[in-house]
């Protein structure tokens, strides 16, 4: 499974701060997305604890 790269990256990252710049759930979103990105990379599942939003960002963007 290829790893996320830096354009994967900055795209999830600039939807998160597009849609949730001013809320105050953005920075959970942030932590959110670190791990998913990093199990993604790592071959694990995602668990269920991720927030939706952010596995179909990392389902949306990952190469």
């Amino acid at each position: 499974m290829p790893a996320f790269r830096k354009e994967h990256i900055d795209a999830l990252f600039g939807e998160i701060e597009d849609g949730y710049k001013d809320r105050p759930e953005r920075e959970q979103l942030h932590r959110d997305a670190h791990l998913a990105i990093a199990l993604h990379d790592a071959g694990r599942p995602i668990p269920d604890e991720i927030d939706d939003r952010i596995v179909d960002l990392v389902n949306k963007h990952k190469p």
